[in-house]
């Protein structure tokens, strides 16, 4: 039991440093393969997987390896470890053939945080095989901390896509971890002491985000959630309630807090009912990917219309947009940039000073935010200096650029966070660089998306439905 404590402990401290190094892409940029967070984060994965290995060996040793290859845990940590070691060198050879990708939803990307829920659902059902009691808490924690790393970038408001997909994005991830929590511990408030751990982790990482003079990510009120979904089952023993459940939850924690929160990602009134119907497509998809069809004939019509309602809805949405901007994968230095911007309300004005200046063209002023790209120009005053603003649509933060061309129509760029509907002012230097090339299109970037979202799929249906003790339920 001692090993799979250590090596849940260890998935709780990559996911602390998952949220360091998003913090430190985000206020300073691009860093290198030894910056501390990495090598946190690197290191507690190698304690994580090392503890699993050795708790394998030990399950293994003296019963024939026939047996041991029957074992379903030890089946399972081998594909959620091996998922794991596949998405660094599949991230790299992506790099590498189609261009740099900072989209945390990037396919690479996602295999590697889906493998790491995996591996965390795998710890939890090993320390229940293994006798249960106080680990479950550890083990439930990890599941649930491990369900919101997909919408980090929302949690830390430097969101790539529209605000309307993080709370499906939230309460689909939600509704799987109290799925899983629930079915491999009987407590019953596993879910809520479960919510617990994944707080106090946020918590931990808040203050020392701040020391370091980072931003920092919110608290997710997930706490409400699983009350919920604890109480409700004590009056509902089915599943299946959990698909409106969940949903209903996150929005009635979310939507009034993010606004109070500092670095939140709000929902926009006009999104909050699309954004509720996805939600509840997605719980219902999550739900019947775990349990199969209820016996009801009513629960399945309901089911089936409330999904094909939700998934109609989310047509039109799904042509949003990226924005390219956090973590822009800035290319090779070519000097560096002095900012001066002033946020008033929702007016930025930005003072830069290039060092080489060798702009000789156009000079212009962008910001990006959530697929949203605002362009201006900026004014040289014949001393190197230029100035111009830009009006955003929205508060947050947004990221401004200013990009200079030379004689030679080469491009150098450089960029700063600004958080708009504040009165921030900001005296920094930033890199200025030559930024890299866009992703190649082709018929081989589609054929890699399609086999690494395809094969994170498989993973995350084949957890959803790992360990299930009823082939079915009653709706």
């Amino acid at each position: 039991m001692n090993r799979l404590i250590a090596a849940a402990t260890g998935g709780l401290l990559a996911l602390f440093s998952m949220y360091w190094d998003d913090s430190l892409h985000t206020d300073v940029g691009r860093d290198t393969f030894w910056s501390a967070p990495h090598v946190l984060l690197y290191g507690s994965l190698m304690v994580t997987l090392a503890a699993t290995a050795w708790w394998g060996i030990g399950r293994v040793r003296g019963r024939g390896l026939r047996t041991a290859l029957a074992d379903p845990l030890l089946r399972w940590a081998v594909v959620s470890a091996g998922a794991i070691g596949i998405s660094a060198p599949a991230d790299e050879a992506w790099h590498t053939a189609f261009g740099r990708d900072a989209v945390l939803w990037s396919p690479p990307h996602l295999l590697a945080i889906i493998a790491t829920f995996a591996l965390a659902v795998t710890l939890l059902r090993a320390i229940a095989a293994e006798g249960g009691g106080r680990p479950l808490v550890l083990g439930g924690g990890l599941v649930l901390a491990a369900s919101l790393a997909p919408v980090m970038e929302y949690e830390s408001d430097v969101p790539q896509y529209s605000a309307v997909w993080f709370l499906p994005a939230a309460a689909t991830g939600l509704t799987l971890a109290v799925v899983l929590i629930r079915r491999f511990d009987s407590h019953p408030w596993a879910v809520t002491r479960a919510a617990l751990v994944a707080t106090a982790v946020r918590l931990a990482v808040i203050p020392v985000l701040a020391g370091l003079g980072h931003s920092t990510p919110i608290v997710p009120p997930v706490l409400v959630v699983a009350l919920a979904a604890d109480v409700f089952r004590r009056w509902r023993t089915s599943l299946w309630w959990l698909a409106p459940v969940v949903p209903l939850a996150v929005h009635a924690a979310y939507v009034p807090l993010l606004p109070l929160l500092p670095h939140g990602s709000t929902v926009a009134a006009d999104q909050i009912v699309p954004s509720l119907l996805l939600s509840l497509g997605g719980s219902v998809l999550v739900v019947l990917a775990a349990e199969g069809l209820p016996r009801n004939r009513l629960t399945v019509i309901r089911t089936a219309g409330l999904t094909v309602a939700a998934l109609t809805l989310a047509l039109p949405l799904l042509s949003a947009g990226r924005a390219v901007a956090h973590d822009p994968g800035q290319g090779t230095e070519a000097g560096e940039a002095h900012w001066r911007t002033t946020a008033r309300g929702s007016r930025i004005d930005v003072t830069v000073a290039p060092e080489p200046n060798n702009a000789s063209g156009r000079a212009i002023l962008v910001a990006r935010r959530a697929g949203q790209e605002l362009s201006a120009p900026l004014t040289s005053s014949g001393d190197g200096v230029y100035r111009g603003y830009v009006t955003v649509p929205e508060s947050g933060r947004w990221f401004v650029y200013a990009a200079f061309r030379d004689a030679g129509a080469s491009t150098t760029e450089t960029w700063i966070p600004v958080e708009a509907g504040s009165s921030q002012l900001l005296h920094e230097n930033r890199p200025l660089y030559v930024p890299p090339a866009p992703q190649k299109e082709g018929a081989g970037r589609a054929a890699a998306t399609v086999a690494l979202y395809g094969l994170s799929g498989v993973i995350l249906v084949a957890v959803a439905r790992s360990g299930r003790r009823t082939p079915l339920l009653e709706g």
